[in-house]
């Protein structure tokens, strides 16, 4: 319904497993960049999906800045065994293929700038925060601490320090499931910022010790679903000040009372359902701050995760359903854009871009609305 679950049998091109480990780009920031996966319970909330009376116990991926200088870097396996294991059968790779996969990125090293903007990322329905780690590492090195956020039961699957894993139980047809659906993933949101606060938290991210992130004047991303929950969260926090939407319809209250926070659209040319377009269109008024609204030629609605980039690596071809812009191609156009936009809301620092200046650098985007 929101992340195209079908096979993707234009991937089946066959792929020799490698004793090597199939790297991610190179990031292209500033900054190198590392990673720490955090377990985040919150003890006051019942998980309402779960089959079995429990907290809300999310898995998040904090991506960051470390010195230029750090001498060690830890390379560990990105994909968890269930996550691969889903996508050898999706992609209808050789079976271990993606245990292979890793990041270029350091995992578990000190964290250098705990004053840079904090950004929280919200991933699609059936998708995984994972699933979207070559765009946040490549937004990372840019200055920014990214905070990216499973929610468990309507994720593919999350999976836990222990073990433990929790598959997707929704399902495509409940809509009142979905709707569900979106209060928690916002109450994800807000308890996951929440953390980032929390000095007994933050000391487990290598580098804070004593110290905490900046969690006033935050943003927030997301993809599909994960957009509006991003919207709904605007509306409901005022300390997410910004937020940016890859191709995530307007959903919940807020298509009704719209939001304060600046915001930013990026469309996939062709939307995954057609009545988005309208209803974008119909929100639009209700977006009371500084708006832009983008379109990239060429992309469909999975264009704005991972699996272009998965493609490219395996060596196989855009197309079908993840249309026709390359993965790197759509890596670049999005930090970029992304970059721009909370660049002028986070940091004060204006490039026009977001503003519809678009050069020819970037013929496949078009300003649609502002």
């Amino acid at each position: 319904m929101f992340q195209n679950t079908i096979k993707l049998s234009l991937l089946c091109a066959a792929v020799a497993v490698s004793a090597d480990r199939t790297f991610y780009p190179n990031t292209t920031g500033p900054y190198r960049v590392g990673y720490k996966h955090l377990e985040l319970v919150d003890y006051k909330r019942p998980d309402i999906f779960a089959q079995s009376p429990s907290p809300r116990d999310l898995m998040t991926t904090l991506y960051y800045p470390i010195e230029n200088t750090q001498k060690t870097c830890t390379i560990q396996p990105l994909l968890g065994p269930h996550l691969a294991a889903y996508l050898d059968g999706l992609l209808s790779t050789p079976p271990g293929t993606f245990t292979d996969f890793a990041l270029p990125a350091c995992a578990n090293a000190s964290l250098a700038r705990p004053d840079l903007p904090l950004v929280l990322f919200s991933h699609g329905y059936r998708g995984s925060r994972l699933l979207y780690s070559g765009f946040l590492q490549e937004f990372a090195s840019y200055g920014y601490n990214i905070l990216a956020v499973d929610h468990p039961s309507d994720a593919q699957v999350v999976e836990y320090p222990d073990g433990r894993f929790v598959y997707n139980s929704l399902g495509d047809d409940a809509p009142y499931d979905i709707e569900q659906a979106l209060h928690v993933r916002v109450q994800d949101m807000i308890f996951a910022l929440n953390a980032m606060g929390n000095k007994n938290i933050t000391s487990r991210i290598p580098g804070l010790s004593y110290k905490r992130l900046q969690t006033t004047g935050v943003g927030i991303l997301g993809h599909s679903l994960g957009g509006a929950t991003t919207f709904q969260s605007t509306a409901n926090d005022t300390r997410f000040i910004a937020g940016t939407s890859f191709d995530g319809p307007f959903w919940g209250s807020a298509n009704q009372t719209g939001t304060d926070a600046p915001y930013m659209l990026m469309a996939a040319l062709e939307p995954s359902n057609a009545y988005w377009e309208s209803e974008w269109t119909t929100t639009w008024p209700l977006l009371r701050s500084a708006k832009g609204w983008f379109n990239v030629a060429g992309s469909l609605h999975l264009s704005f995760d991972d699996f272009p980039l998965l493609s490219e690596l395996l060596g196989a071809g855009t197309g079908g359903i993840l249309g026709n812009v390359t993965g790197t191609r759509m890596i670049e156009i999005q930090s970029t854009f992304t970059k721009s936009f909370f660049n002028q809301f986070l940091k004060n620092e204006t490039d026009g871009l977001f503003e519809g200046g678009i050069n020819s650098d970037w013929p496949e985007v078009s300003l649609v609305m502002s």
